[in-house]
């Protein structure tokens, strides 16, 4: 269970950012954190992972894929 938990710095190092890119995050409540007793700020792994994929885009082959599918479905009557 607490192995899922990471402090300020890891979170950084996890997501490849700058410790001011996270302030900002954190203060514009973009991603989730955990403040206990308004201390230290900490995050959930699972959650970071959860943020950073959260925004997928499809390759143009995929894309190519669906509009080749989507042409071949007869019309429903």
């Amino acid at each position: 269970m607490f192995e899922d938990i990471i402090t300020f710095d890891q979170a950084c190092e996890f997501l490849g950012v700058s410790p001011k890119t996270l302030y900002g995050y954190t203060y514009k409540k973009i991603i989730p954190y955990y403040r206990p007793r308004g201390r230290h700020v900490y995050f959930r792994k699972s959650e970071l992972a959860e943020f950073v994929t959260s925004n997928r885009i499809a390759p143009v082959s995929e894309i190519a894929e669906q509009a080749h599918q989507m042409t071949r479905k007869p019309a429903a009557v």
